[in-house]
């Protein structure tokens, strides 16, 4: 071996040490532990006695070699490039790297008293404030003793560096995911409490339902990210209002959210607990309002989710919105045969509370959230207090987004007409289109505004959905109490819900006609959508017609294909039905045929063009109703006209 007579005695042991570790690493160790006794104060010597045990991977001796460089050559930048691989493979949350998993092994076998001295140096000497605080919180999470005089610093650190940083204004940035995702959790691990004031502790809480509520989406300033990934957030909040409700010493029955928790349950805890208060009890109360705030948003996110549930592979999702259907009184105890009767029996022992019905019994839930939903809102707006104070919040957490749909639900249970068309009227983005139009014409329809309906409907045409979808079976209850449903949004039970209420307008404007026989021929179009479950409408129909001894309507080769209809009328026409004269062939002029006409040329085609219904009765009826609304518009309107109008 050559020796290089400018190489210091230090150099030349390391040199030695490095060339013999290749093929006898016994003889490199025993080079290195006679350089450290020589020159324990050469950081060359040390550093590189630690690097030979590293490469050996000798766990404990290198452990050993890290620990005397922390403690002597804390400055020196090679031992920081060490240290900050040591700090990152703690903090990865697998370490399937080989050499990360060494440095995790080599730091267990550092003394508790290096490790806590190493982390705390590390993160009081990092420049970066966010490295800073990663450190700490490792600290914190390796040294569960120093949470109660670190874990107070590291908050006022993330909240300050939050407001400072560029992300200060976004609810969801790295500071406050570290703040709520990953300290709040700790500092909550703890059994003892946490040296932090009521003011912080309430600013925290602010904090993170503005956190989780932006990352659920429930407000319009959502950030997300590939890296903000939080596997149950409504657990996670629900911790933090256990944490910062016992350090504010809140009553512990409204912070019970444990594993047996439902709505259901929490919402009889909230009446205990209101009634249990004397009268005096101020509801504006802290932990009232953020317990029902916070419980009612949940309720709210779980309803407005169960209006659009998850669809099954290869389906397409189905979204629902609550429509004021109808009721009939004459539909009790009939004893119709089974495969007519569609109508949904209902228990009318209670007719002054509104009957809400779904497609099917697994979407019950659906009415079961907008009730809690309800009675939260309810004792939101019980006292100027409360309400004040929960406006103060939604103006912090924006969740008008949140609550638009709701409110109009609401106001629709409640029979609050003029306010539901005032938020309606709000509703102007593409996709919601087509709700508003629905339930604008289902409000018009029960305030009497008959004239008024046909507008909606013929806006909401356009936009039906291309997934059909089936007639539904819930329009229709028995009893005389107010009925809601939650409507499919497919093209079919759309359309079946408009012509029903198109349907029932013109019917209950008939009074107010001259003529009868136009509403008569455009009751018999539109309910050929919804039959036999409309058929109902028919019978008082024809005897109209049979005391007029007439009909004309020239729209009969266009729309009338339904052969039960066909049939009534044609037997009307024989002699057996009454020689009703039928004035269906818009061509034949003014000549209303019955039987015995002298014109048999005409009783034949009035024979014919029945024959060509009959044979169209298998055409796609939604096709035929909405061309027959959106082309006899002006005719429609003619039939719903108010009395005395112009």
């Amino acid at each position: 071996m050559e020796i290089d007579l400018e190489m210091s005695d230090e150099d030349y042991v390391i040199q030695r040490a490095k060339d013999s570790f290749k093929n006898n690493p016994s003889a490199a160790k025993a080079w290195m532990i006679t350089a450290k006794i020589m020159y324990p104060n050469n950081f060359e010597v040390q550093f590189e006695a630690y690097q030979i045990e590293k490469t050996a991977r000798n766990i404990k001796e290198a452990a050993k070699c890290f620990s005397q460089l922390t403690i002597k050559f804390q400055q020196q930048p090679e031992l920081w490039k060490e240290i900050e691989k040591l700090t990152i493979a703690l903090r990865a949350e697998s370490n399937n790297d080989e050499e990360k998993q060494f440095m995790c092994d080599m730091f267990r076998h550092l003394s508790s008293d290096v490790q806590h001295k190493l982390l705390l140096f590390t993160a009081d000497h990092c420049e970066d404030t966010m490295e800073h605080c990663r450190l700490l919180l490792l600290l914190l999470q390796r040294f569960p003793t120093a949470i109660s005089s670190n874990g107070p610093r590291l908050v006022d650190t993330l909240i300050s560096a939050e407001k400072h940083s560029v992300d200060g204004n976004y609810p969801i940035s790295p500071y406050r995911k570290l703040l709520i995702c990953d300290l709040l959790p700790l500092l909550a691990s703890e059994k003892v409490k946490v040296d932090l004031s009521s003011k912080l502790l309430q600013k925290l809480l602010q904090k993170a339902i503005e956190f989780y509520f932006c990352y659920l989406g429930l407000n319009s300033s959502a950030i997300q990210d590939s890296e903000t990934k939080i596997e149950d957030p409504w657990s996670n909040l629900f911790g933090v209002i256990e944490f910062i409700g016992n350090q504010l010493n809140w009553e512990p029955q409204l912070l019970d959210f444990s594993t047996n928790w439902s709505k259901e349950g929490y919402w009889q805890k909230i009446m205990k607990f209101c009634q249990s208060k004397s009268k005096n009890y101020p509801l504006e109360d802290k932990q009232l309002l953020y317990c029902l705030s916070i419980f009612f948003v949940y309720c709210l996110f779980e309803y407005n989710s169960s209006l659009t549930p998850e669809s099954s592979p290869g389906q397409t999702s189905t979204t629902f919105i609550m429509v004021e259907a109808f009721s009939d009184s004459t539909l009790l105890n009939l004893a119709e045969p089974k495969n007519k009767k569609r109508k949904t029996d209902v228990d009318v022992s209670h007719v002054s509370a509104p009957c809400i019905t779904a497609e099917k019994p697994q979407y019950k839930h659906i009415q079961n959230n907008f009730l809690i939903c309800m009675n939260c809102w309810d004792l939101l707006n019980s006292s100027e207090n409360l309400q004040r104070e929960f406006i103060k919040l939604n103006s912090n957490l924006k969740l008008d987004p949140l609550l638009s749909s709701f409110v109009i639900d609401y106001a629709l249970y409640k029979g609050m007409y003029d306010e539901a068309l005032m938020f309606l009227h709000k509703v102007t983005e593409p996709p919601l289109l087509l709700q508003r139009y629905i339930r604008e014409a289902s409000i018009l329809y029960f305030k009497k505004k008959y004239s008024f309906c046909l507008e909606p409907i013929t806006l909401a045409l356009p936009l039906l959905p291309n997934n059909k979808g089936n007639l539904s079976n819930n329009l229709i209850i028995g009893g005389n109490q107010k009925h809601f449903h939650y409507l499919p949004l497919t093209r079919i039970a759309i359309l079946q819900f408009l012509t029903k209420i198109l349907t029932r307008c013109i019917k209950e404007n008939m009074q107010h006609q001259s003529s009868a026989d136009l509403s008569i021929g455009h009751i018999f179009t539109l309910t050929q959508l919804d039959w036999p479950q409309e058929e109902d409408m028919i019978p008082p129909l024809l005897e109209k017609i049979k005391q007029s001894r007439s009909f004309q309507y020239h729209n009969f080769q266009n729309y009338i294909i339904n052969v039960d209809i066909l049939e009534e009328l044609t037997y009307l026409w024989t002699n057996q039905g009454g020689q009703i004269q039928l004035d269906i062939l818009p061509h034949l002029g003014q000549r209303r045929i019955g039987t015995r006409g002298a014109d048999k040329g005409v009783k034949e085609e009035i024979k014919q063009a029945i024959r060509r219904q009959i044979t169209r009765s298998n055409e796609k009826l939604d096709d035929l109703l909405v061309s027959f609304i959106l082309n006899e518009r002006a005719q429609i309107l003619q039939t719903l006209k108010p009395p005395f109008s112009m």
